[in-house]
């Protein structure tokens, strides 16, 4: 039976020699010490979702001090499982799990600065899994270390905010997370969308 399960510092450990190493390229990966440093002082959530002991997916998440918010590192579903469902099935499940209050930020590559169309295609697929999973889009962008990322925001616990609250909530977090390189090699900006709505 497949069940969702709080990781342990050793666990993380263990799935980020295994997969994480594998699942994103040395550009995209937060050193493992990084990690496990946020781990220790609560501002890291790692979870995995295991069927009879075998890894199906994991998440790791940056927590706000406030806890108001979340900040979704990492997410993967390991290969051979991926476009069965199992990675819906486990957003699902952990938008529960998530210590964040009122909800989730993601980021995902803007389609629009890819280097090729298989580049920009893989971009738009992703961007679709999250909205097709309850994610919207937000007006924020950012730019870490020359990538665009276009910003999608999951509410929680039926939290419902408007397009400055987010903005904002973007803002905040992003300062948070990304404090000693905020402004040098990460930019959070929006993109006025006013006469969309």
């Amino acid at each position: 039976m497949n069940r969702i399960k709080k990781l342990e510092l050793e666990e993380l450990q263990r799935i980020y020699n295994n997969h994480v190493i594998e699942d994103f390229p040395r550009n995209e990966r937060r050193p493992l010490f990084s990690m496990e440093k946020l781990m220790k002082t609560g501002k890291y959530e790692c979870f995995g979702y295991c069927d009879d002991g075998s890894l199906l997916a994991y998440a790791f998440y940056f927590l706000a001090e406030s806890r108001q918010y979340a900040l979704l590192d990492y997410f993967a579903v390991v290969p051979g499982l991926r476009g069965h469902g199992t990675g819906s099935e486990f957003l699902r499940i952990l938008k529960g799990a998530v210590s964040a209050k009122n909800g989730v930020f993601i980021e995902a590559e803007n389609p629009d600065s890819a280097k090729s169309e298989e580049e920009a295609t893989l971009r738009r697929r992703r961007i679709r899994f999250y909205r097709s999973n309850g994610a919207a889009l937000t007006n924020a962008k950012a730019q870490l270390f020359g990538v665009d990322y276009d910003i999608l925001y999951i509410g929680l616990n039926g939290t419902d905010l408007s397009i400055k609250q987010l903005d904002h909530a973007a803002e905040n977090l992003y300062r948070e997370v990304y404090r000693p390189i905020y402004g040098r090699f990460c930019k959070l900006y929006t993109e006025d969308k006013s006469d969309e709505n």
